[in-house]
């Protein structure tokens, strides 16, 4: 009748974009020469990426820089995977270039994050910048100087930076400097539990590179 939808056409149409979605990604892993192999699932979408994140080293997902009243914001089903994953989470937007240099934002010694900056920067030969934003009533140079000096026994280039201001103005402002940002999320909560309150959404679709977000479980 006008108007229903044959539900074994829509699946059909739906598993039929799902492979040709999946044959242009393999080959364009294989023209980078990278390993790959292709999973067509059926399911919640955000439920079985988190599952498969058991056994994944990293999740990297697109998300889209939004405009107007939804600026600052991250889609239903990215939220969900960047709080649910078990394993940390790049998101990517186009025109995402060669990651060469690395902002680390830290409030405190969030011993995950950190060590995906260091392998990230160890795959590519990176340099990685320590950053913290001043508040009132908290001094953070000491802990900037001392994983500065944990990083660099790690044989990589890197300096620390201490600013003042909001931090998510401060991350974003900078981020154009940058090729990858690497943030850490509390165990305690979803993405407004980071950086001392700050707002990770606002920084994972506005940032001008990809961001990796890390859980500290």
């Amino acid at each position: 009748k006008f108007g229903t939808v044959d539900p074994s056409k829509e699946y059909y149409t739906m598993k039929i974009e799902g492979e040709t979605v999946l044959g242009y990604a393999a080959k364009l892993a294989d023209k980078a020469g990278a390993k790959h192999k292709e999973v067509l699932a059926e399911g919640v979408p955000w439920e079985i990426l988190c599952e498969m994140s058991k056994s994944a080293d990293m999740i990297i997902m697109s998300v889209s820089g939004k405009s107007g009243m939804m600026a600052g914001r991250i889609g239903g089903t990215a939220k969900k995977v960047i709080e649910g994953s078990y394993c940390p989470v790049l998101t990517i937007k186009s025109g995402s270039n060669v990651i060469k240099d690395i902002l680390l934002p830290v409030y405190d010694e969030n011993r995950p994050a950190i060590d995906v900056a260091i392998q990230t920067a160890k795959r590519v030969n990176g340099r990685i910048t320590v950053l913290s934003v001043k508040e009132k009533g908290h001094d953070p140079q000491p802990l900037v100087d001392r994983i500065v000096e944990d990083i660099r026994k790690e044989g990589i280039e890197v300096t620390g930076e201490v600013a003042e201001g909001s931090p998510v103005e401060v991350i974003v402002g900078k981020s154009g400097m940058f090729n990858l940002i690497v943030v850490g999320v509390d165990r305690r909560g979803g993405l407004q539990s980071i950086l001392h309150g700050g707002a990770t959404e606002r920084i994972v679709t506005m940032s001008s590179c990809p961001v990796t977000v890390v859980r500290n479980r």
